[in-house]
Parts: structure tokens; C-alpha cells; sequence
């Protein structure tokens, strides 16, 4: 049975189940492997995060390219990663929030860990957007803990 018959095709990239992790993933692999440019596939749900990202300065700009393949709309999206002497602006950043399990974070505990974070950031996803937790501090606000920016 060839690739066609069951259903798939090359020509058709998969698109990624947890779509969150597959983008925090491609950046902290193209930083490792210190390429500031990469093209990744985006989706509705990883666009508001790849704005926060952009918005903390852990992606220096990004270039949307559609894409029509038979009946099938791909987006992808090209980025730049900020580097300095050959070194990225941040170490890594960690998915906490997945599919299985969601790490809701309250107010109070933002403003108890807030002050060992020190050069790190959060990530969480509120009724405002997606915000680092500075903002969720001035916000006054709570949310869910997205990643965090080592």
C-alpha cells in the first residue's frame, strides 16, 4: 500500500498536534543551533504567542507566507532570533501548560515568585491576551501559566 492510498501525502506537512510545543521547541532548537532566521508552520492558536514572544523581544521580527496547496491553506511564518556576539538574548524558554495538563497561576503567587524571577519571564495567557507577568502585575490579573523565558 503506497502513501496515497492510505491517506496521506508528502506533499502535505503533518501539522503539529500540540501546536504550542512545536514552536517553542523550533526556536529554543534554533537557538542551540545559533540560526537567527527559521521558517515554521503557524496555526490560529500559536500567532497570539508568537506575538508575546515578539513583544518580550524573543523573536527580533517575523514575515508571514501563505501558502495554497490543492484545498489545503498553509501559513508559514519566517523569524528572526535576536543574537549578540554569536549568543541568544535568552537561554531557553519551557512549555509548562500543555494539552493534558494546564497550570492556572493566581495573582498573589505572581507577585510572591515575581521577585525570584529576576532576568526571567512568564508567559500567561489571560482575559487581556497572552502578557508577560509585569503586565499581569499592572493588570491586576491571573491566568494561565504559558512558559517560561530563561
Amino acid at each position: 500500500m503506497d502513501l496515497k492510498s492510505a491517506g496521506s501525502s508528502p506533499a502535505f506537512p503533518i501539522v503539529p498536534y500540540n501546536s504550542l510545543a512545536y514552536l517553542i521547541n523550533h526556536i529554543n532548537i534554533a537557538t542551540t543551533r545559533k540560526k537567527p532566521k527559521i521558517k515554521i508552520l503557524i496555526t490560529r492558536k500559536t500567532l497570539p504567542l508568537l506575538q508575546a514572544l515578539h513583544r518580550v523581544g524573543c523573536v527580533n521580527r517575523y514575515v508571514h507566507l501563505h501558502k495554497y496547496q490543492k484545498q489545503l491553506k498553509l501559513s508559514y511564518v519566517f523569524l528572526t532570533i535576536p543574537f549578540f556576539k554569536q549568543k541568544p538574548f535568552f537561554k531557553s524558554i519551557r512549555l509548562v501548560s500543555t494539552s493534558a495538563k494546564s497550570y492556572n497561576i493566581s495573582l498573589i503567587a505572581i507577585r510572591c515568585i515575581a521577585d525570584s524571577l529576576r532576568s526571567s519571564l512568564l508567559l500567561l495567557s489571560t482575559p487581556y491576551g497572552i502578557i508577560d507577568h509585569r503586565e499581569a502585575i499592572r493588570l491586576k490579573t491571573g491566568g494561565l501559566l504559558l512558559c517560561v523565558i530563561h
